[in-house]
């Protein structure tokens, strides 16, 4: 059985309670700051569905229809700003589904920019071989990053 082809959607802030839910369920990923009252980021999460900057993947199949899988980006900076998978759903295509959507919006753009955890932070492991998989290479370590509580790693993909 191949991976099944999860449909991507622009959220809207229609959407922005279901999507603050799945925050929370992945808050863990992210130092396990506490996301959901973090005022910057719920502003900077609506500012990206009222931009249509924001998708998601959901699981129609579950009648609540939860997000299982979401992105923010900047289409100005070609700029990755959030991802995330819902742990059960991980490794099934969810996030390669999210990153194909972006990629094909930004048609024109000539590299991807995104910063995640160091080479030696457990927190970043999993997104570090994610990007490798998708053709991004480690870059520039930022020692300070605004609204970062630790140093960063930026992960360069140079499309063709």
């Amino acid at each position: 059985m191949g991976t099944p082809k999860w449909k991507v959607k622009m959220a809207s802030l229609d959407d922005a309670e279901r999507w603050f839910i799945f925050v929370s369920i992945v808050q863990s990923d992210f130092c396990n700051i506490n996301l959901v009252d973090n005022e910057k980021f719920c502003c900077g999460m609506r500012k990206n569905m009222e931009r249509a900057t924001a998708i998601y993947v959901e699981d129609s199949s579950k009648s609540d229809s939860p997000i299982i899988g979401a992105m923010t980006y900047s289409p100005n900076q070609n700029h990755i700003s959030w991802l995330a998978v819902h742990p059960k759903y991980r490794q099934k295509g969810v996030a390669s589904s999210l990153m194909k959507h972006m990629i094909d919006k930004l048609a024109n753009v000539k590299e991807i920019k995104v910063k995640t955890f160091l080479y030696d932070d457990e927190y970043g492991k999993a997104a570090r071989s994610f990007y490798r998989k998708h053709g991004f290479i480690a870059k520039d370590i930022l020692m300070e990053d605004k609204g970062y509580p630790h140093p960063v790693q930026v992960f360069i993909k140079i499309l063709k």
